[in-house]
């Protein structure tokens, strides 16, 4: 499977999770997702949902857009798309930056 392929399969997976969380109704499937997310990683792919984390201007692995950019001490409330690494050589390598919604 090419890196590309393991890409688009990671940003499904994860939009699937954040509508599995949302849904109890769901929540049997989580185990699903899971192993899921883990052959993702076994693919060499580090896939990270940086929701909740302080918001810095000077981050270079998210693209943000900014509900109230006036406002100090501002967290990423939603992530549309993961920030996505690839391990190479044990280091790993930005391939997705995230996209996310700041306020």
């Amino acid at each position: 499977m090419s890196n590309l392929s393991l890409i688009k399969i990671a940003n499904i997976v994860f939009e699937t999770e954040k509508k599995v969380l949302t849904q109890e109704s769901f929540s049997p499937l989580i185990r699903n997702v899971n192993r899921m997310k883990t052959v993702i990683e076994e693919g060499g792919l580090l896939v990270i949902n940086p929701s909740g984390e302080a918001f810095s201007e000077t981050r270079t692995d998210i693209e943000a857009t900014l509900i109230n950019p006036t406002s100090e001490n501002q967290k990423i409330c939603d992530v549309i798309k993961p920030i996505i690494y690839e391990i190479q050589e044990g280091k790993p390598v930005l391939i997705q930056k995230g996209i996310v919604i700041v306020e």
